[in-house]
């Protein structure tokens, strides 16, 4: 199991006499390999979780259940159809569910959202990319609501996953046509970041830190705050592209700094962000490289285990 650090030790180095220090990332790439030869030879769609679920449609107009209503569910990886009441098992997706019901002449639309369960962190640290991978093409990491109402005569509709639903403002949709919107969410993100050993600090490891990330239209920060530091970066959505820059200090010795650089992209209908790059000393060299996976959900990952370095603490 590699062992968990803070992403401050030995950042303020600059001392760049590094030959024979530099510790080689061989055997971290070499557990991935392992990892996902493993997974290719048992066969594995997943690591956790399911790749279909149970959907229960009901139709509704005025203060009336409707029965019969013909609905079809579409998302990117089919359709399905079902008479109200009625209850139908889709193949899950990160993609939203699009849902459509009528009777006589009258129709009804919803948007039922995909959002990440337990199972997506679970996988990743199980894992690594390979199960976060996994999760998003087969979608075994997400869920839709148990239970979709669709008004009819209604406008297009919203549901959570949480069950919640709500109205969404007229978008001038066809009915039945379905667009998957790849733009990120706004609303919260949870953010974890990897990184290999220090290369200023023979004696360093490599090590994994939670961050909590919000997106706001096309801005994204994504910060954490330990008992001895504080990190934040900071990036503006360019299409599916977004580039993650910021810093870090000490609190009781701020000059003692760092800087990140994170380059990546937005995939799984832009509800997962995964980029790469590096932590910097003050000179300017590379420290760590660093990968950093963000998730649009409310589902925080677990907390990195506890070790007898200083520094490693839950978020504040």
């Amino acid at each position: 199991m590699v062992g968990f650090r803070p992403a401050i030790e030995g950042c303020g180095n600059d001392n760049d006499n590094t030959r024979g220090r530099a510790r080689n990332i061989g055997d971290f790439m070499l557990r991935m390999l392992v990892c996902m030869a493993a997974l290719l030879l048992s066969g594995c769609a997943s690591i956790t979780g399911t790749q279909t679920q149970p959907v229960s449609i009901q139709a509704t107009q005025g203060n009336q259940i409707i029965s019969g209503a013909t609905c079809t569910l579409t998302n990117d990886a089919g359709q399905w159809f079902v008479k109200t009441p009625g209850s139908v098992t889709v193949r899950k997706s990160t993609a939203d569910l699009f849902v459509e019901c009528a009777k006589d002449g009258v129709t009804g639309q919803v948007k039922a959202v995909s959002r990440a369960n337990n199972n997506v962190w679970g996988n990743v640290f199980a894992g690594g990319l390979i199960g976060y991978a996994i999760d998003r093409n087969s979608g075994a990491g997400f869920d839709y609501p148990e239970t979709v109402t669709v008004i009819l005569g209604g406008k297009l509709g919203m549901m959570s996953s949480s069950g919640v639903a709500g109205v969404a403002p007229p978008n001038g949709s066809n009915v039945g046509t379905v667009s998957i919107d790849p733009s990120p969410p706004d609303g919260r993100w949870r953010a974890v970041m990897s990184c290999d050993a220090n290369r200023f600090n023979k004696d360093s490891q490599p090590f994994q830190a939670n961050f909590n990330a919000q997106v706001d239209g096309n801005r994204v920060i994504i910060k954490r705050r330990t008992k001895l530091a504080e990190e934040v970066m900071s990036g503006t959505i360019s299409g599916e592209s977004l580039s993650l820059a910021g810093m870090g200090y000490r609190l009781e010795n701020p000059a003692n700094s760092w800087t990140f650089k994170i380059d990546g992209v937005f995939m799984g209908n832009g509800k997962i962000y995964n980029g790469k790059g590096a932590q910097l000393a003050k000179n300017g060299t590379t420290a760590r490289l660093c990968t950093v996976l963000m998730i649009h959900t409310d589902v925080p990952p677990p907390v990195p285990p506890q070790t007898t370095e200083a520094g490693v603490a839950t978020l504040q």
